[in-house]
């Protein structure tokens, strides 16, 4: 449209990353009192000067809130904010014997550059404009360049890893336009996707994972209204995790997999939706799991989880919550002296997956699995939230 009807129209792209990344500007617009009209995409007015400066401010302070993490200097004692090193998002450089980190692509350019970016996408400024170059992830004609798609754009993306080519001589060459370069960015700062983080030690060996759950639900108002509930009920920001366990968890605790992750969330929902009676139409069943590790190089791998039946969780959290009270409380044991506490912290943390992911997907030969003496191992676990567990699951109303 043209003159005073002129809207922005960003269309949904029907992609697990994107469509929640659209979903996020929407909600960016919405803090900032702008109108969005939420159908099939999101459409807005072109922003102001004033609008672009604030949003641009918000940006900023997402980046420390998102990208970066309290820790104690191991030198002086005082709590300094590191950046989170197994996002691709961060590179390296040295300033004579000093190496330092630095944020790379869109989110770690000046605010006056990420303000003149703002402004050509999301103001009027290109209209009338003709178009020349075909974008290879949305596919819509820009009057603007394109640029190479790295994993700080699209996670699975393998553009900057030859290794992952197949081919180590052979690099693709995979470029987006403009907006979704800038769409791709700023979705690592969304604060509706839950994640956690752990750091495995082994030797002198250290590896990052960081597993983070993007909900697919395909009507995007329904989403937004969704991952609202998250951002204003549900997540709380922290160091390992922003789902946080509650009451009955006396110290935070590492997440170490995605289906303890999931487990958790929804008795966090639960608690806050428990006096609503439509209880599985506010939860969601369908999720594309992004796992992140990073030890010398940095990986990135995709999973969906499509979840069976989820009206069953709320029968189940009448009786308990299945990871604050049993998962959690769950460790392997050695049944015999000479079992390292390595072993022992590994097949804990196997046994917790086991379990977790056997609840989330109504496998009870998976859950079982977790309970197989293995290196001369048991599993512990309280017998009276077992009990619970088992009648609610498996034999209440009639369930083999």
């Amino acid at each position: 449209m043209q003159g005073d009807d002129w809207v922005i129209r960003i269309e949904q792209y029907h992609d697990w990353w994107f469509d929640n990344a659209v979903e996020f500007l929407g909600h960016l617009l919405e803090r900032l009192g702008v109108d969005v009209v939420w159908d099939g995409g999101i459409s807005f007015e072109p922003l102001d000067e004033d609008e672009v400066e604030r949003l641009v401010e918000e940006i900023e302070r997402l980046i420390e809130v998102k990208l970066k993490y309290p820790k104690e200097s191991d030198e002086t004692g005082v709590i300094e904010k590191k950046w989170r090193v197994y996002l691709p998002l961060t590179a390296s450089n040295k300033r004579g014997d000093y190496k330092y980190k630095y944020l790379s692509g869109f989110l770690g350019k000046e605010p006056k550059l990420k303000k003149d970016i703002i402004t050509l996408l999301l103001s009027d400024q290109l209209n009338g404009q003709k178009k020349k170059k075909i974008c290879e992830i949305c596919s819509k004609s820009t009057v603007l360049g394109l640029i190479d798609v790295t994993q700080g754009v699209y996670p699975v993306s393998n553009n900057n890893l030859e290794s992952l080519n197949g081919v180590r001589s052979m690099k693709t060459s995979f470029k987006s336009c403009l907006l979704c370069n800038f769409l791709g960015y700023i979705e690592w700062l969304d604060r509706g996707i839950p994640f956690t983080w752990y750091m495995d030690k082994r030797g002198n060996s250290k590896t990052d994972y960081a597993y983070y759950l993007f909900p697919k639900i395909e009507n995007i108002q329904d989403m937004h209204q969704f991952k609202k509930r998250l951002r204003d009920d549900i997540l709380n920001e922290k160091k390992y995790s922003n789902v946080v366990p509650i009451s009955n968890i006396k110290k935070e605790r590492y997440l170490t997999d995605e289906y303890s992750l999931l487990l958790l969330l929804f008795e966090k929902m639960n608690e806050n939706i428990k006096n609503l009676e439509k209880w599985d139409d506010l939860v969601c069943d369908e999720w594309a799991k992004l796992l992140i590790k990073k030890g010398e190089l940095r990986y990135s791998y995709l999973e969906e989880i499509h979840i069976p039946q989820i009206e069953r969780f709320k029968k189940i959290f009448e009786e308990l919550l299945p990871y604050s009270d049993f998962v959690s409380h769950s460790f392997a044991s050695p049944l015999k002296e000479g079992a390292s506490k390595e072993i022992i912290q590994r097949l804990t943390k196997e046994d917790q997956y086991l379990m977790s992911k056997g609840i989330i997907m109504d496998d009870f030969k998976t859950f079982s699995k977790a309970f197989q003496i293995r290196q001369n191992c048991r599993l512990s676990t309280p017998k009276d939230a077992l009990d619970y567990l088992i009648y609610t699951w498996r034999c209440k109303d009639g369930t083999i």
